[in-house]
């Protein structure tokens, strides 16, 4: 078993370091959190709260860091605050005393799904019973939010330092069908989707690598179909400078009965074949430095 470094700052991020056979590759996980401050409040039953955490996510990508990988853990729940989205991405209705133009608001957050998510459940379950303060915002800002993006950065930059080049991957799971906020309601989809921002977040090798080896596992893979990636990947990437990020999706009804949050038997081959996915990936990213 390799040695890593842990920096684990409580309820907010937890990164797990290789100690040596570094390579330049960082896997994120932003919206598998399930350690909510015990001052979180919503009308909503937890069960539809808890719906659209990426659940157990963290635990598919455990062994990367076996790999030579970084690996980062966002410990909040994307219910408290939605690190894969740009913080400037509010419905300002949802914010009292909110100002004009004060939020750029995506089709995302109109939808309910924005930095600080509307809806919950089966995307229809309201998450807030009021708007909340802008004193509450800031506080998810700057406790939870940033401390993480600026972990991730500097990780990322600590890599590029040493190799000259970075390969990041911003970690997810999707519902085995599109809920009533995504713009796939109701449409069954892959059991993964690679997301590049449409080509803009790094290489089609990149892109190449791990469709190619999740496909000879056997699964469904597609590449901007679902999701084309969002803040993680766009925040951090810089193909130009040697910083390249795309974002997996891996369809929750591979590994856990979605209605009761049950691991399936089958958790365990998932999970063998991440680890080896990232074994791949840092021989790919190896070979590039």
């Amino acid at each position: 078993m390799s040695e890593f470094d842990e920096v684990h700052k409580p309820g907010v991020f937890l990164c797990r370091r290789p100690v040596k056979d570094a390579c330049p590759l960082i896997f994120d996980i932003p919206r598998s959190g399930r350690e909510y401050p015990n001052w979180f409040r919503s009308p909503a039953a937890f069960n539809d709260v808890r719906r659209n955490v990426s659940m157990y996510v963290e635990a598919l990508y455990e062994d990367v860091p076996e790999e030579g990988a970084t690996w980062l853990f966002a410990c909040f729940p994307n219910t408290l605050i939605d690190a894969n989205r740009n913080e400037k991405d509010v419905d300002a209705a949802l914010i009292a005393g909110a100002s004009e133009g004060q939020f750029s608001p995506s089709d995302r957050s109109l939808r309910g799904v924005g930095l600080i998510p509307k809806f919950c459940g089966d995307g229809s379950v309201p998450l807030q019973g009021a708007p909340m303060s802008m004193d509450d915002l800031e506080r998810r800002l700057n406790d939870f939010y940033w401390p993480y993006h600026n972990e991730l950065s500097a990780n990322i930059a600590r890599l590029k330092n040493e190799f000259g080049r970075v390969y990041h991957i911003s970690c997810h799971s999707m519902a085995g069908r599109g809920n009533k906020a995504m713009k796939d309601a109701g449409q069954a989809r892959s059991d993964f989707d690679i997301g590049d921002g449409n080509g803009k977040t790094c290489g089609p090798d990149f892109v190449e690598a791990v469709k190619e080896c999740l496909s000879d596992f056997g699964y469904d893979v597609t590449v901007n179909r679902h999701f084309a990636g969002a803040e993680c990947i766009h925040k951090h990437a810089s193909v130009e400078n040697g910083i390249e990020s795309l974002q997996i999706e891996v369809n929750r009804s591979l590994y856990m009965v979605e209605e009761t949050f049950e691991k399936k038997p089958a958790f365990d081959r998932v999970k063998s074949h991440l680890g080896a996915l990232a074994r791949e990936l840092a021989q790919f990213a190896n070979d590039k430095v």
